[in-house]
């Protein structure tokens, strides 16, 4: 596995991680008819052709060793959000494909977003994740994130929103959230 810059060309492998995580990930919280419309791929798709490369946020892969993308992290500077602070760096979304989960491969890229983050000046980092993902939220536990008790609800589709919990941390030395 290895870590590299996401261009363009990879919006479309980007996409595919994108869906296939959020179909098996999140098959608990969100009914099939949402993960399954007629529009869900095309969005999924959409996003990230659009406005994933935007100037303020960065996007690095993770792939295998035939450089397929098998992860994605993207990642910048905080979105005004529940509190409407700034000066921090966030992690906007972190997915993996399904067939790579608990391989390693994601601690990897959580403690590349770290030191891009320090590097990037921030000494400290958000994300949000859905409250009921107790698989991606042990992850982030064990790789030195805490929940703020701050939450918000996640809009997924049409009248559908879920809830979701902002996490921090602090961005170590180390490098490593």
């Amino acid at each position: 596995m290895g870590i590299r810059v996401g261009t363009r060309d990879d919006a479309e492998a980007i996409a595919e991680v994108h869906i296939a995580s959020w179909r098996v990930g999140y098959a608990h919280v969100l009914p099939e008819s949402v993960l399954y419309a007629d529009d869900f791929e095309p969005r999924r798709r959409a996003i990230w052709s659009e406005w994933r490369f935007a100037p303020t946020q960065r996007v690095a892969v993770s792939v295998d060793d035939t450089d397929r993308v098998v992860g994605f992290a993207a990642y910048g500077p905080e979105r005004e959000r529940a509190r409407g602070t700034t000066g921090r760096g966030e992690l906007y979304a972190f997915y993996f494909h399904p067939d790579v989960w608990g391989n390693g491969a994601a601690a990897g890229l959580i403690d590349h977003v770290g030191e891009r983050l320090r590097a990037e000046g921030f000494d400290e980092a958000v994300l949000w994740v859905l409250d009921d993902n107790p698989r991606a939220r042990a992850f982030y536990e064990r790789h030195g994130w805490h929940p703020t008790g701050i939450a918000a609800d996640f809009d997924v589709h049409c009248e559908l929103s879920v809830p979701e919990v902002e996490y921090h941390s602090p961005l170590t030395v180390e490098g490593r959230p």
